[in-house]
């Protein structure tokens, strides 16, 4: 998140004490730089299309909120203008849903009591129905039946009113309809869909900015939370990832409202017992960053350190092994985008030097 001023949060806090990776080690994968967006962008979204191309839209450049987009077309290695939204956002979500649009929810500021829908044959934006509560730095599922699930987040857009509120967007209808609460009011982060259709929210930020271990379940034929086990270790701006065997592993993050310890340590959430327990340490401490399983159920994860751009946990022998490229390559809140060719797109995030218009390609 980009502070008030433009400042840069966390960065320079302590190191989570546990890490004691290498920093050499057998690689999984490489990284190679894929060109650069038309502006830099932080707490954007980027969202993979049916045509294969990716829409990068907002974000901020490197605080103010922008309303543009570009497409990236994976074929040629390069972007190219979209149309741009009808408000600036940056903390907001976008959805894919089954006919092919993008619902684009929220952000700060004005934006947070709007969403759009973007139209990839026409390329245009146009407004739809307005959410039920003003949300930014919230979360969204797509969940089993083709509705989308948009859970807590911020109602002042400052970081200091998280809320419980939730609801369901019905792209059939066209509208938002209510549904449960959660029994913490948060920031989350790191929301993962389990296998069974559930939804975990683990940890985030609460009322008084305080971080918290609690976690809890969304049900959706119950349509309301459910709490479950709690995290080993209090974490937010933290990242989740589904493993092939229906396990969620949650990484790094930071404690306390301020940043000052960056994690290295990871946990492993079994829905069958609902408990977290302790997993193998990431390679470098790391916080704000993108997540993604990729096809053969290893997970990359992407951005939050100054030691290397990307590390990716390896399933097959549950350890976090190191990217060739990269190193160095310092980004906050990028996205992380699996292609169809099962290569995937880091885009963006910031630095000391303000929002970054970099691009990123990982090949497994």
């Amino acid at each position: 998140m980009l502070l008030a001023g433009g400042a840069l949060a966390g960065c320079g806090g302590v190191t989570d004490p546990s890490a004691s990776v290498p920093a050499s080690g057998p690689a999984l994968g490489t990284l190679a730089t894929a060109g650069t967006m038309a502006v830099g962008r932080s707490n954007h979204t980027a969202t993979l299309l049916r045509s294969g191309e990716v829409l990068l839209a907002g974000g901020g450049t490197p605080e103010v909120a922008s309303r543009s987009t570009e497409i990236f077309d994976p074929r040629s290695g390069r972007t190219r203008p979209a149309a741009s939204m009808t408000v600036p956002r940056l903390s907001h979500t976008a959805t894919l849903l089954p006919d092919g649009r993008v619902l684009i929810v929220g952000g700060l500021g004005a934006a947070a009591f709007s969403a759009e829908l973007y139209d990839p044959q026409a390329d245009a934006f146009r407004p739809a129905a307005s959410p039920r509560e003003p949300r930014s730095d919230h979360a969204a599922a797509t969940l089993e039946d083709g509705t989308v699930l948009f859970l807590g987040g911020d109602v002042s857009g400052v970081g200091a009113t998280p809320t419980a509120a939730a609801e369901i967007y019905d792209p059939t209808r066209g509208e938002f309809l209510p549904t449960g609460r959660l029994a913490v009011p948060r920031r989350p982060a790191g929301v993962v869909r389990l296998q069974d259709g559930r939804v975990l929210v683990a940890g985030g930020t609460t009322t008084g900015k305080v971080v918290v271990a609690s976690a809890e379940l969304y049900v959706p034929g119950a349509g309301s939370f459910a709490r479950t086990g709690d995290l080993l270790t209090a974490r937010h701006k933290h990242a989740g990832a589904l493993l092939p065997d229906g396990s969620v592993l949650i990484m790094g993050g930071t404690t306390g409202s301020n940043d000052a310890i960056e994690l290295s340590s990871s946990e492993l959430y079994d829905p069958a017992s609902g408990r977290f327990r302790s997993a193998a340490p990431l390679r470098a401490s790391r916080y704000k960053t993108a997540a993604l399983t990729l096809p053969d159920g290893s997970v990359l994860v992407a951005g939050g350190s100054a030691r290397e751009l990307a590390e990716v946990y390896d399933f097959h022998t549950a350890a976090f092994l190191r990217v060739e490229g990269g190193a160095g390559a310092l980004r906050f809140f990028p996205t992380a985008t699996l292609l169809t060719d099962g290569t995937a797109l880091i885009a963006g995030g910031y630095s000391g030097q303000g929002s970054q218009p970099t691009l990123w390609r990982y090949a497994p």
